[in-house]
């Protein structure tokens, strides 16, 4: 099977999953680029293509479900502006960092993230009661958090979005819906640096990254409009499956090699 087909099918269901979920999709993208084209016969992907390819897929991914969840009132523009601007430099500078770091160390970030977050994810939820307009939070530790995550996602080239959500659920307390929807937004920013660090030192390929846009036109729209109508409690739980699944899957092959 050609290369091009094998990630316009991930890059279908991964959209899918960002609008639904809030993660931007390269939490499901990156194990699906590493795996899936041995398995269906088609040319393996350097791990470094792989992480250009998920910035791709977030930055595409993001802007369609954050319009969506915008329309939905789903949307924190003050919490997007707050911690965009800082997960974007932040995601810059590990794009950067990562064109010298082995595959093995970004193997082992991406699980890390991604186990924790699972773990984050299956917490009680102790939300504030209030909409996207009304919200408050604690603005040096959004813009700590902001920060922190936003570095290690432009790393991994996942801009980290399912982690942010993670974040603004259980250390900033905001509603899961609303968390959802802004972290799209939010993750826009860190995706958008990572892709200028991943494209200057030569980790995008134009025409799979292409293939990875136009599967995004389809999925995310889709997935976004299942969400609004799926309780969040159902969201989370699935995300938590997915994410867990994802980071042990990582973190064999990068203490295997497997």
């Amino acid at each position: 099977m050609p290369v091009e087909v094998v990630v316009a099918l991930a890059g279908l269901i991964s959209s899918l999953l960002s609008g639904l979920l809030g993660i931007g999709g390269g939490i499901v993208l990156t194990p699906l680029l590493l795996y899936a084209p041995q398995l269906l016969g088609a040319q393996p992907l350097p791990v470094k293509i792989v992480t250009g390819l998920t910035v791709m897929q977030a930055i595409s991914g993001s802007v369609l479900g954050a319009q969506r969840h915008f329309a939905y009132g789903n949307v924190s523009m003050r919490l997007v502006l707050l911690m965009g601007p800082p997960a974007a430099a932040a995601s810059l500078f590990g794009a950067f960092v990562s064109r010298d770091a082995s595959d093995q160390l970004l193997l082992v970030i991406f699980a890390a993230f991604a186990i924790l977050g699972a773990i984050f994810l299956v917490l009680p939820v102790d939300a504030q009661v209030a909409t996207a307009r009304d919200l408050k939070v604690n603005a040096p530790l959004a813009v700590a958090l902001a920060v922190i995550i936003g570095g290690f996602g432009g790393a991994v080239g996942i801009g980290a979005i399912a982690f942010i959500l993670a974040a603004l659920i259980y250390v900033l307390r905001v509603p899961p819906r609303v968390a959802i929807g802004s972290s799209l937004g939010i993750g826009l920013f860190g995706a958008a640096a990572a892709f200028i660090g991943k494209a200057a030192t030569a980790q995008i390929e134009p025409t799979l990254a292409f293939v990875v846009v136009v599967s995004a036109l389809v999925g995310s729209p889709i997935g976004a409009w299942v969400s609004v109508r799926t309780r969040t409690d159902l969201l989370l739980r699935i995300l938590a499956v997915i994410v867990f699944l994802a980071g042990i899957r990582i973190l064999w092959s990068a203490l295997t090699g497997v």
